[in-house]
């Protein structure tokens, strides 16, 4: 619950079931979210939503953003695709494919909205092994890619979805605030619509430095 996080030494390993891989972790990221979740914010604890319950259901192992590699396949996965040792990496999202919005394609509003290290049937990533559920949106990377730069896929998606929406134009003048994973993600796919400005704003000169580096 609210600042009541624990370290367990002794987990057990998950077992795959049918259309699951077993997936050892290599790097995890600590968002503002989980920050937040760990805190106590209403978003995450407040009685609320479709089903008028928090959205956190605990006991969970937290942690959405990561990199890992296959572990083991479970049953029926053999002609998945997918193999032993490969690095893979899962959208924070495990969509249910029946709600309004799945079936429209914008499977990011999902309803049930499961996502990895908040609720009980996705476990996050905080662990040595996680389970990628069947209806996991998993990806493949390279080896040749730095697990603990691949990690940030997920936050450099949040920013591209956010400029994308914003549809930046050649005469905008783009205003980024903050300038965490996501906010320098935000400037330097707002520099590639080449805007008239961007204006980065943070507490911190180092940070602003980060900014103008990534096209401020």
């Amino acid at each position: 619950g609210p600042k009541d996080y624990r370290l367990e030494m002794h987990f057990p390993t998950p077992v795959p079931k049918e259309g699951e891989l077993l997936v050892k972790v290599l790097a995890v990221g600590i968002c503002a979210g989980d920050a937040k979740c760990y805190s106590g914010a209403p978003h995450f604890w407040a009685p609320g939503g479709h089903l008028g319950q928090p959205y956190v259901q605990p006991p969970i192992i937290p942690g959405h953003e990561f990199v890992g590699e296959i572990a083991l396949l479970g049953p029926g996965m053999e002609a998945s695709g997918m193999k032993v040792g490969e690095r893979v990496l899962s959208e924070q999202i495990v969509p249910c494919n029946d709600c309004r919005y799945c079936k429209r394609g914008d499977y990011n509003m999902c309803i049930p909205h499961e996502i990895y290290g908040f609720r009980t049937v996705v476990p996050g990533a905080m662990a040595t092994y996680m389970i990628f559920p069947k209806d996991s949106l998993t990806h493949k990377i390279p080896k040749s890619l730095d697990p603990f730069h691949a990690v940030f896929a997920e936050p450099l998606a949040c920013a591209v979805h956010a400029v994308n929406r914003a549809n930046v134009g050649l005469n905008d003048v783009v205003v980024v605030s903050g300038c965490g994973a996501i906010g320098i993600g935000a400037i330097a796919t707002a520099r590639m619509k080449n805007p008239a400005k961007i204006i980065a704003l943070d507490l911190y000169n180092w940070k602003l430095q980060l900014g103008k580096d990534s096209g401020a």
